[in-house]
């Protein structure tokens, strides 16, 4: 079997202090040097075969054997950021392009990398020189606009994002963020036929639905994002998302029902009273039973513009609108917490309702 040698080299100025325990990062001299020389051993490159890593005193030298057993640079680079440490992976990867300087995988992941922290500036330019020598590579183009986006520059991000799309028309991720880019900078028509197409290609990524959901709802098409935002929910009903999807459903919902109420509900009003005189004197755990069962329900979703008794709870009989349900878990949360925020504002509605009751109180 063949075996080659390999040798690096780069200054020990270069070397990140952040990467050594904190109780060796002010070390000097000769400590340093040996705490610098451990490391690389012992974390870097002892599992792929390295041979010997040198630390004088302004140079660090690692040589090292590929075989068949042995990963590149690159590679190990690449294994600890899916690892989730950036910092060994941004420093492994470096260290392959001061070997390499066109490594195409190294750039890609080293460009992403630093994206994702927010280092900018360097991860364009590693990434410009990534187009530069494979300018058919989508992929790129992708992580270019993205880092460009992130920087606020929009066009770039826009010419990046449609460089990739014409390279690869069936890329989800070309598309999602090209579609993400237009409706930032006011293209809601276009933007929607790409997430369109994007909730096509990635139907089970929640994030391209939410885009679509968003987009729709700024164009003023409040029944696409509903549904769109639906999808969310059903992707990722107890992520971030999910729980975004779920108010900007609320949002909806409330815009709708005062809509068509033109303004304040008297029927919500009737509702409200309601549960008033049905959670009089009852015990609190009771109520707070009753009211816990309405909110998960209604993390599913409630249907509070649909006049239908569709609804029945396990711990009262009977059958409810959405909107008779949301009215009671509004009242339920006023007696039990009224710092908790529903999502749906009823505080006009329930004071009228109050004040009602108090003054049927005060005749009985």
């Amino acid at each position: 079997m063949s075996e080659a040698p390999h040798e690096v080299h780069f200054a020990l100025a270069e070397f990140d202090r952040s990467q050594l325990p904190p109780a060796q990062r002010n070390l000097q001299g000769d400590a340093f040097r040996e705490a610098v020389r451990e490391h690389l051993s012992e974390d870097f490159l002892t599992h792929q075969g390295a041979a010997e890593v040198i630390v004088t005193q302004d140079r660090i030298t690692i040589r090292w054997t590929d075989s068949a057993k042995t990963k590149s640079l690159t590679e190990v680079g690449i294994g600890f950021l899916k690892q989730g440490d950036h910092d060994k992976g941004a420093g492994m990867l470096r260290h392959a392009l001061e070997r390499q300087p066109d490594d195409h995988d190294a750039l890609l992941n080293l460009g992403m990398a630093l994206s994702d922290r927010g280092e900018l500036d360097e991860a364009v330019e590693l990434l410009r020189r990534l187009v530069t020598l494979d300018p058919s590579h989508a992929r790129s183009w992708v992580a270019l606009g993205v880092a460009h986006s992130r920087g606020k520059r929009q066009e770039e991000a826009l010419q990046a994002f449609r460089k990739a799309v014409a390279l690869a028309p069936q890329d989800g991720y070309a598309r999602m963020n090209l579609g993400a880019a237009l409706s930032q900078t006011g293209g809601l028509v276009e933007a929607i036929d790409h997430l369109r197409k994007a909730t096509d290609l990635l139907p089970a990524n929640p994030q391209p639905w939410f885009n679509l959901a968003v987009t729709c709802e700024e164009t003023g098409d409040f029944i696409q994002a509903d549904q769109a935002y639906q999808e969310v929910l059903r992707l990722d009903q107890a992520g971030a998302l999910g729980q975004r999807a779920e108010q900007a459903r609320s949002r909806i919902a409330e815009r709708n029902f005062r809509k068509s109420g033109g303004g304040f509900r008297g029927d919500a009003v009737a509702y409200c009273l309601g549960a008033l005189e049905r959670f009089e004197g009852m015990p609190r755990a009771e109520v707070q039973k009753i009211t816990f069962e309405i909110a998960m329900l209604g993390s599913r979703g409630l249907d509070v513009n649909h006049p239908g008794e569709q609804y029945t709870l396990r711990s009262i009989p009977g059958k409810f609108s959405g909107l008779h349900l949301l009215c009671i878990e509004y009242v339920g949360f006023q007696i039990i917490d009224p710092k908790v925020d529903i999502g749906f504002d009823l505080s006009a509605e329930f004071a009228a309702a109050r004040r009602m009751h108090e003054g049927d109180s005060k005749r009985r």
